[in-house]
């Protein structure tokens, strides 16, 4: 099934003194949902709903496992459940949940994944991660930036908690600025500008990211409200704009190093992380 954003979200860019909201505009084509009691479920085509019966007699027969891909790609805004699995990790197991997105702004499809510790299904008060990928550090382990010890963080506390929770993993690459473009920051960034005048010196914005794919799955798993896994006041207010439920926040506090140390400081100077 795939579910849309029940609203528009804003982009924001956060300067030194001045924080510019601009609205970013939903189409109005976008496919119209139906509410079935606490859950949202798109109206099916008689395709999908094949999909459907099939993805059901599969769990009825205990093979959970199964992939159920989509019969056409998601229209804007709209994120498409796709298979689940159970994925064995050096930090645990845990079911990996994956969807297909079209981004309400620019139609760019990705896959963005849900990693769930637990029986989130129905709760409340879910302790989530919402996290971008970062190639450089979490594959290459780069020290520049703290994305890959944050995720890791994140991964233990959702299993350590006692309550479960989900890591909601989205191809957003440097801000949302793609990785060949924060490799070009990174170059400006040897000249001592830091993360934010890097981008702006190549004409690129300070933050792209949009989240209305958490929000559909959050929603296609039936979570009733979370609590966010962030030091990003931006991010916070991008979710409830999409619609999110947040009842509070959980910290994600790292050690720096000697290579990311700057950045960690920008982060907080200029765009007001806590």
């Amino acid at each position: 099934p795939a579910f849309t954003a029940r609203t528009a979200c804003r982009a924001t860019t956060t300067t030194t003194t001045t924080t510019t909201t601009t609205p970013l505009m939903v189409p109005m084509s976008m496919p119209m949902t139906r509410h079935r009691g606490s859950s949202f479920a798109s109206v099916p085509t008689r395709a999908q709903g094949g999909v459907r019966a099939a993805h059901r007699a599969r769990a009825l027969s205990g093979d959970a496992d199964s992939a159920t891909p989509p019969a056409t790609p998601p229209a804007l805004g709209e994120t498409a459940f796709v298979a689940e699995t159970k994925l064995p990790t050096d930090r645990g197991f845990y079911r990996v949940r994956a969807y297909r997105h079209a981004n309400p702004l620019t139609g760019e499809v990705t896959e963005p994944v849900c990693l769930v510790y637990g029986e989130v299904e129905g709760q409340s008060d879910v302790p989530v991660r919402v996290h971008d990928a970062c190639f450089t550090s979490e594959v290459l382990g780069s020290l520049k930036c703290d994305c890959k010890q944050q995720l890791e963080l994140a991964m233990d506390y959702i299993k350590e908690n006692g309550r479960g929770g989900i890591v909601c993993y989205l191809q957003q690459e440097g801000r949302g600025i793609g990785l060949a473009n924060k490799i070009a920051a990174y170059a400006v960034q040897e000249t001592g500008v830091d993360t934010v005048d890097a981008n702006r010196q190549l004409g690129l914005p300070d933050d792209t990211r949009e989240y209305s794919a958490v929000e559909n799955m959050l929603r296609e798993l039936n979570v009733q409200s979370i609590q966010l896994m962030t030091n990003n006041p931006r991010k916070i207010r991008e979710l409830e704009c999409a619609g999110v439920k947040i009842t509070g926040r959980i910290p994600c506090i790292v050690k720096a190093n000697l290579f990311n140390e700057g950045y960690l400081a920008a982060k907080e100077r200029r765009m007001s992380h806590v």
